[in-house]
C-alpha cells in the first residue's frame, strides 16, 4: 500500500469528483494553507461549528452524544475553542473515495506547531527519547512525564500526552550556544528567559531562552529553578505531581521513596511515600546488611570527618563551599537590612584602597592554587541557553509534537522550554467508497482559549492505494454516515 502523489489526486478529483470543490495548488497567502500538495490534500474547515459546553456537567458518552451539550455557531471569520474543550465542524469539501483507496487524516502543523521526529525530549525517568520514538511507545500504551514552566515561573513535573506524527511542513534549524540543534516549524513557540513566548521565526542570535539545568547531588537529580536560582530535587517535583493529582496525600513524617531504587527514575509512578523511620531502616539494610548498627555507623562518620579536618586541601574546599552557601543565604531579600548594617560597619575599612587590593590579591592566590575549588564553583554557575544561529531548511519534512494539558509547554533535551501542540484534529479513516462532508473534532488541549479560522486549512489527507480491490466497501455495507451533509454527531445504532 503506497501513498498517492499529486498527479493521481488531481486526476481523480477532476475525472471522478473525488474532492469537490478541488483547489489545484496549495493556497498559502495570508491564510492557513489548503489545496493540493506533493503527496496529499489540505482540507478546509467550514464556518459551521458545534461548540461543546458543559454547563450541565454532562458526561461525554461516545455511544450517546447529548446534543444539548453543544452550541451551534455559524461564524464569518473564526471560532474560539474554550480551554480543554472541543468543537465539531465539517469540511468545505465533499468527498467520493475510490473503491481501492483508504484515506487517513493528519492535523496541520500550522495549528500543531511541530518538531522533526529526531527531536529529543527531557523525560523524568532520566531518558531522552525522540518524538518519533515516543509516538510509537505511546501507541503501545506507555505514558511519559517531563518538565514544564508553570504560570508563576516555577519548573514542575507534567504529563506529556499524545506524542504523534502531525504531517509535513517546512522547517528552520536553531543552533544553541551548547551546539545543540533544534529543527521545528517557523511558527513553533519558544519561551524566553523572561517568561515571554515567541515564535521560532522571531528569534534572533543571542536571544536568551528559558533554560533547563540539571545536576546530581548524592545520586539524586536536581533541577535549577530560574525563579529563585536554587536547585530542587526532581523526585520532589514528581511527588508534587502525585499529590496534586490525588495519587496520594501529602503526609507528614514521610519520605519520598523510589520504588525501583533508581534515584534517576523520577516518573511519578516510581515515587511513593514511606514512613521516615521505615525508609531509613530499609536503605540501611540494603547498604550495610541486616546487622547494621546506627550508633556504630555514626561514630565511624565522626572519625572520618576528624581525619578529613586534618587535610588542609579538603578543609579549604569545605570552607569555600560554606562561604558560597552563606552568600546565597544573605542574598535573600528579607536579610537586606542586616546586610546593609554589615556594609556600613565595614565601609571605612573598604574605603582604604590598600585593604581592597590586599583582599583581591588573597582571592587571586587562592584560586590560582586551588583548581578543584575553582572547578566546583564554575560548575555551580548556570548559563542561559542563547541562540547562536538560525537557518531555513530546504524542502518539507515529517513533523511531530505532543500535548501538555497542564501547562502548555515542555522541555527539550537540548535544554530549553517550548510550547506544546495545542489543537488535535480527530477523524476516523475514510473507507473505500465512502462519500460525504467529513465531520471533524478539534480538541483544544491547552489551558488557554484557541482560535480556529473558518474556510481555511485544518488538516491534511493522505490517500493510500490498496494492493487490490476490497471485497466489501463502505457503500456495500450501507454505512450510517454515507452521504452525510452537515456536522453529524457520533451515534450507535441499536
Amino acid at each position: 500500500m503506497g501513498i498517492k502523489p499529486d498527479h493521481w489526486i488531481r486526476q481523480q478529483a477532476i475525472e471522478t469528483g473525488m474532492i469537490e470543490p478541488f483547489t489545484e495548488k496549495s493556497i498559502r497567502s495570508g491564510v492557513v494553507s489548503f489545496g493540493l500538495s506533493s503527496y496529499g490534500y489540505d482540507i478546509r474547515i467550514s464556518n459551521e461549528f458545534k461548540v461543546f459546553t458543559n454547563l450541565n456537567s454532562t458526561v461525554v458518552d461516545p455511544k450517546s452524544f447529548n446534543s444539548g451539550s453543544f452550541v451551534d455557531q455559524t461564524v464569518e471569520e473564526f471560532v474560539i475553542i474554550p480551554p480543554n474543550s472541543f468543537v465539531l465542524s465539517r469540511t468545505v469539501e465533499y468527498f467520493r473515495i475510490p473503491r481501492d483507496v483508504l484515506v487517513v487524516c493528519l492535523g496541520k502543523s500550522t495549528y500543531a506547531r511541530c518538531f522533526s521526529g529526531d527531536t529529543k525530549v527531557s523525560v523524568l525517568d532520566g531518558s531522552a527519547p525522540t518524538l518519533e520514538e515516543m509516538a510509537r511507545r505511546h501507541e503501545a500504551g506507555e505514558q511519559f512525564w517531563g518538565y514544564s514552566i508553570s504560570s508563576h515561573g516555577r519548573i514542575e513535573a507534567t504529563l506529556l500526552d499524545v506524542p504523534r506524527l502531525i504531517g509535513q511542513d517546512s522547517m528552520i534549524e536553531i543552533t544553541l550556544d551548547n551546539e545543540q540543534t533544534i529543527r521545528c516549524t517557523p511558527d513553533h513557540g519558544f519561551i524566553r528567559r523572561d517568561g515571554r513566548a515567541v515564535q521560532a521565526h522571531e528569534l534572533r542570535p543571542n536571544d536568551a531562552l528559558m533554560p533547563l539545568y540539571r545536576g546530581l547531588h548524592r545520586g539524586y537529580e536536581m533541577v535549577y529553578q530560574p525563579l529563585n536560582g536554587y536547585l530542587f530535587p526532581t523526585h520532589r517535583l514528581a511527588d508534587e505531581w502525585n499529590v496534586r493529582n490525588g495519587i496520594y496525600a501529602d503526609q507528614p513524617g514521610t519520605h519520598r521513596h523510589h520504588v525501583d531504587h533508581n534515584r534517576l527514575n523520577n516518573s511519578p509512578w516510581n515515587i511513593q511515600r514511606m514512613d521516615a523511620g521505615e525508609h531509613i531502616r530499609m536503605h540501611n539494610s540494603i547498604s550495610y546488611g541486616e546487622e547494621f548498627d546506627p550508633a556504630e555507623h555514626a561514630a565511624a562518620i565522626r572519625d572520618a570527618l576528624r581525619a578529613l579536618r586534618k587535610d588542609d586541601d579538603w578543609y579549604r574546599n569545605y570552607c569555600q563551599q560554606q562561604t558560597r552557601r552563606a552568600n546565597r543565604f544573605w542574598a535573600e531579600e528579607q536579610y537586606a537590612q542586616m546586610r546593609e548594617k554589615w556594609r556600613l560597619a565595614h565601609v571605612d575599612y573598604w574605603a582604604d584602597e590598600s585593604n581592597r587590593e590586599a583582599q583581591r590579591e588573597r582571592q587571586t592566590q587562592f584560586w590560582l592554587n586551588n583548581d578543584v575549588a575553582r572547578d566546583q564553583v564554575s560548575a555551580e554557575v548556570p548559563y542561559n541557553h542563547r541562540i547562536k544561529s538560525i537557518r531555513e531548511l530546504p524542502g518539507t519534512h515529517d513533523v511531530y509534537c505532543l500535548t501538555v494539558p497542564e501547562a502548555g509547554n515542555f522541555a527539550l533535551d537540548a535544554g530549553v522550554f517550548v510550547s506544546n501542540c495545542g489543537l488535535i484534529v480527530n477523524v476516523t479513516p475514510l473507507e473505500p467508497e465512502w462519500e460525504g462532508y467529513l465531520t471533524l473534532e478539534i480538541s483544544n488541549t491547552t489551558p488557554l482559549p484557541a482560535k480556529v479560522y473558518a474556510n481555511e486549512g485544518i488538516a491534511q489527507l493522505l490517500f493510500l492505494g490498496g494492493d487490490g480491490i476490497c471485497e466489501q466497501s463502505y457503500k456495500d455495507k450501507k454505512g450510517k454516515y454515507q452521504g452525510q451533509v452537515g456536522v453529524v454527531l457520533p451515534r450507535i445504532e441499536k
